[in-house]
């Protein structure tokens, strides 16, 4: 099990380097396999762009979703269950 804060703690110390959400999903997921030891995790996150927000268009309201599954989660069937 982890805790909420410790989910935060590692949010907050990958989100402070400048990268692609991408990379950023699987970091995260990663720290999550090494702490409780376990090669299944499943993750989500949701993030506003600053590329969108602050130059461009300019859109403020908009974010993208990305999801990241290690382990057993690329089975299609596993990921269904989930």
């Amino acid at each position: 099990m982890v805790g909420l804060p410790k989910l935060n703690r590692i949010v907050q110390y990958y989100a402070q380097l400048p990268q692609v959400q991408e990379r950023l999903t699987m970091q995260i997921a990663n720290e999550l396999r090494s702490v409780p030891g376990t090669d299944d995790v499943a993750g989500m996150i949701e993030a506003t762009h600053l590329c969108v927000s602050a130059r461009g268009v300019k859109d403020v309201s908009s974010s993208t979703v990305m999801a990241g599954y290690p382990g057993k989660f690329p089975e299609e069937n596993t990921r269904n269950e989930l």
